[in-house]
């Protein structure tokens, strides 16, 4: 069970857990976690608050339910179709920009629920509890199968040491231009997202290509 959420008995408490989890995601596709209250919250899913504080210790406590639903859906995706990259043939820098341009589809699908963890779940990192490592640990997976796989093609000696330094590349950039892409320079929002994710690509590959 997640640290910030009270044991259920019943199908019936489950269910409306469950509601209470929707209607909280309903309401950050335009809203920050921080501006939604309880009362909203459980008008959103029909219920009263009180529902809310028999299921939940507090609004914080939605964050490792968050993270819990984030990592369920990260599994998922996955294991899904799209998800899995043809780098057949590919040079570096194509299999790079395709590794770019999947991982952007995936975070902004759940953009809402990653500003909420990220924004919110990070100044309370107890709250996500052992696991909390899994936030970012996927794209260090597909960085270091990729380095793996075009070794004669990079010019850095520490492979591990550049798949780390990428992933957190990765991770950090796009999760600025999800998170706050509306803030940015007007120049910025100019750029969509697909030539985004491919310059994001290519400053990877000239990274790669840096003699020790």
């Amino acid at each position: 069970m997640s640290q910030g959420a009270k044991k259920t008995h019943q199908g019936r408490s489950r269910k409306t857990r469950d509601k209470l989890l929707n209607a909280l995601e309903n309401l950050l596709i335009n809203n920050d976690f921080a501006d939604i209250s309880v009362h909203q919250i459980a008008a959103e899913a029909g219920v009263s608050a009180a529902s809310v504080y028999r299921r939940f210790d507090k609004k914080q406590g939605f964050i490792p339910v968050l993270f819990d639903l984030y990592m369920e859906r990260l599994n998922e995706w996955a294991a899904s179709p799209d998800a899995q990259m043809d780098i057949e043939g590919c040079s570096l820098r194509e299999a790079l920009r395709r590794l770019a341009q999947t991982a952007w589809r995936q975070m902004e699908q759940q953009v809402h629920i990653l500003r909420a963890i990220y924004l919110h779940g990070r100044r309370h990192l107890d709250l996500l509890g052992p696991n909390a490592e899994q936030f970012e640990a996927a794209m260090l997976t597909a960085m270091t199968m990729i380095i793996a796989r075009y070794a004669d093609d990079i010019a850095k000696s520490d492979h591990d040491k550049s798949a780390r330094m990428l992933a957190y590349y990765f991770n950090n950039i796009f999760l600025e231009r999800g998170l706050f892409k509306e803030q940015s320079a007007e120049w910025a929002k100019e750029i969509t997202n697909s030539d985004f994710a491919d310059e994001v690509a290519d400053f990877a590959y000239g990274y790669l290509q840096v003699k020790d």
